[in-house]
């Protein structure tokens, strides 16, 4: 899979872009303000019909644009190019079409190009709750199985019902014992869903780290969000009477964690910046490494601003793993030498962009 073609259009300064013919590895370069994370933001549109730099349009949307509109075309081994086009709207909604046919599901879309991303917010994964990790742990469940989501959605669908039991204060032992079978089943295939995926997606972690950073303490474990040793009916019917009391679910699937720690400690709270980012790049790059190797489907990397924070051993080090992953790579940075300069040997695969002022142009090709 690979993301052939781009097309901008009232994406904050990006009035107008088009780019032809992306390379494996695209670097985008330029000083602050020029538009670089830009275009990665309209990647991540793309891919998931939102932006990754928060949840309100008006400033994703040029000022005196009602809409913004990326579209794309996707190649898949040796099918078709398959277009893809996303518009936002200022007052809310989105269009999705493809294959020159409008699509309402979000999920279609994620399926037809996989999006992971490391940017400044990556850090939320070791400092952030549960949730992030959980959002982070369900993408490749999602990539890896294909019958998580229905599965996932009549957990959250029970759960909801439950919680609004709960809170009308109507609720009794056995008006919730009618949603607690349905919950409990859904939510035993999430969590065995999970932990295949735990299991499968920890020595690929493993292996990443070992090549990025020296971590011997660190600890990486699946919680699956009630006590390992009973059974979920048992824990939901333990803990009723407090359930009743709060007003909300206190145990299940929708408390499931990956615990990284060091000597017991929360691995954000411990390592520097520095580590803390290969921790996470290794996180997203055995998510990248497992889903192209189980499943045979590719994903799109966005990588923004690489060199931050890293210094000039372990940015060698982490281009090295990149290069070594069958993935397609959207990278910024301020001065393109940081990137191209590194020890690349897929450097016939690489393109560069010069971002100024909203404008893009190639710069550099060595394919």
């Amino acid at each position: 899979m690979k993301l052939s073609e781009l097309e901008i259009s009232g994406v904050r300064n990006l009035s107008s872009v088009s780019i032809q013919d992306f390379a494996q590895i695209n670097i985008f370069s330029g000083p602050n303000g020029a538009g670089k994370t830009s275009i990665l933001e309209a990647i991540h549109i793309l891919g998931l019909a939102r932006s990754f730099r928060g949840t309100q349009l008006q400033p994703v949307i040029q000022y005196h644009q009602d809409t913004c509109t990326v579209f794309g075309k996707v190649l898949h081994d040796d099918q078709p190019a398959l277009s893809v086009g996303v518009k936002r709207a200022k007052r809310g909604g989105f269009r999705i079409r493809i294959d020159g046919q409008d699509e309402k599901s979000l999920i279609r879309l994620a399926e037809t190009l996989p999006i992971q991303l490391i940017d400044s917010s990556a850090y939320t994964l070791l400092e952030g709750g549960p949730k992030q990790r959980r959002q982070f742990m369900d993408w490749g469940v999602f990539h890896v199985e294909h019958s998580f989501y229905d599965s996932w959605r009549r957990m959250q669908r029970c759960l909801k019902q439950r919680n609004a039991a709960l809170r009308s204060g109507k609720a009794n032992k056995r008006t919730l014992s009618a949603w607690d079978q349905e919950l409990i089943e859904a939510s035993e295939l999430v969590d065995k869903a999970r932990l295949r995926y735990f299991d499968s997606f920890y020595p690929v972690f493993v292996g990443f780290l070992e090549r990025l950073v020296d971590l011997p303490e660190l600890s990486v474990s699946y919680s699956r969000g009630w006590d390992a040793e009973k059974s979920l009916s048992d824990v939901l019917a333990l803990s009723i009477d407090r359930d009743l009391r709060r007003g909300f679910t206190h145990y299940g699937p929708h408390r499931a964690d990956i615990k990284l720690q060091i000597n017991g400690l929360n691995a954000g709270q411990v390592l520097s910046r520095g580590q803390q980012k290969l921790v996470v790049c290794a996180l997203r790059l055995a998510q990248c490494d497992l889903m192209v190797k189980t499943t045979q489907k590719k994903c799109v990397l966005l990588i923004d601003d690489l060199p931050a924070e890293i210094d000039a051993s372990h940015q060698g080090k982490l281009c090295s793993l990149l290069d070594s992953l069958d993935i397609q790579l959207f990278m910024t940075c301020v001065v393109a030498d940081d990137l191209v300069n590194q020890p690349w040997e897929k450097l016939k695969y690489l393109k560069v962009f010069q971002v100024l002022k909203g404008e893009t142009e190639e710069t550099q090709s060595l394919g």
